[in-house]
């Protein structure tokens, strides 16, 4: 019995040493949904996408790889604010399996695009954004297999659709850029 015990103590304490105490990025927006310094929005791709019989079968393919889209953005009212969440955000990209694709910008405007998953089999995509004088956005592309080739081609076909997007639900997200 003393064996067991010893047993089940061990479990416990190896668990607690195991466990990561690391902020997903997934439990960053969380967080930050119930926080009023934000603005989010989850997006599902059919309100983005045309009507499928707008579509060839290739953008429908595209369409369907992608599920939603979560976007989370700060506009600038404390610095302080500021630069603590574009840190916390920093370090859940570094420490969480993210692939860095692209970097683009200046000390004063960022735009990073980060992977997750294989080239081929892509299951997220994230944009983060940054403008010292603005604020921050960081969109989620969530999907199955997705691939690069197929995000820039879901992008051409968001663009063609943008004359039948209602627009109205993004006003807010999008002021943080103005």
């Amino acid at each position: 019995m003393n064996f067991l015990k010893s047993g089940v103590l061990a479990l416990a304490i190896f668990s607690l040493i195991g466990c990561n105490n690391e902020q997903s990025l997934q439990e960053y927006y969380i967080d930050s949904k119930e926080n009023d310094a934000f603005i989010s929005l989850d997006v599902p791709t059919s309100l983005l996408a045309p009507a499928s019989e707008k579509l060839s079968a290739d953008q429908q393919k595209v369409v369907n790889s992608v599920k939603k889209i979560n976007l989370l953005a700060y506009s600038l009212k404390d610095t302080g604010f500021y630069n603590t969440e574009t840190t916390k955000l920093k370090d859940i990209l570094k420490n969480d399996d993210y692939d860095e694709l692209m970097k683009v910008g200046n000390s004063g405007q960022r735009m990073r695009i980060f992977i997750k998953g294989d080239e081929d089999a892509i299951d997220e995509v994230v944009l983060f954004a940054q403008d010292e004088n603005k604020g921050f956005l960081v969109a989620r592309v969530l999907g199955e297999d997705m691939n690069v080739a197929d995000m820039v081609r879901f992008a051409e076909t968001m663009d063609t659709s943008s004359a039948t997007l209602n627009t109205g639900g993004f006003e807010g997200i999008m002021d943080v850029f103005k």
